[in-house]
């Protein structure tokens, strides 16, 4: 059964996988503005001060905090894992070679560690509670537990 919606088969996965997959996701759309930022935030410390951003990032986050608990879809959280998984060291590596080669050295160290820094300033949640609307989206547990 193809629940996720990108070719992940949950009929092949133990229950400890699942569970891992569910925490690591929970976790994630925990700080979902912080974790999407990891390969967009370093392009656009190209067109706009890093400071402005990585404010803009954290505002976000503080939008993000009554939201994360209303609305919880397991497809967005592992579509944002693939997205972030593949794309945030080579958005990191060419924007911070761009700002090196353009005279802006400290932006451009900022920009290469971003996908480590991302992680930094994301607001804690609680985890388990999205966990469990994510267990029971995909139908590991019963809607009513």
């Amino acid at each position: 059964m193809d629940i996720i919606g990108i070719g992940c088969n949950m009929n092949e996965l133990s229950e400890a996988e699942i569970k891992r997959m569910l925490s690591l996701r929970a976790i994630e759309w925990t700080a979902l503005p912080a974790f999407i930022s990891q390969p967009l935030v370093p392009v656009l410390f190209i067109f706009f001060p890093w400071l402005w951003v990585v404010c803009g990032i954290i505002l976000l986050g503080i939008l993000w905090c009554p939201i994360r608990y209303l609305f919880v879809n397991i497809r967005i959280a592992t579509f944002a894992c693939f997205f972030v998984t593949w794309l945030k060291w080579p958005a990191a590596i060419g924007s911070s070679i761009y700002l090196f080669l353009h005279d802006q050295p400290l932006t451009a160290v900022i920009a290469l560690l971003w996908p480590l820094l991302g992680g930094l300033i994301g607001i804690p949640g609680k985890i388990g509670i999205i966990e469990h609307k994510f267990a029971k989206e995909i139908g590991f547990i019963p809607p009513w537990a």
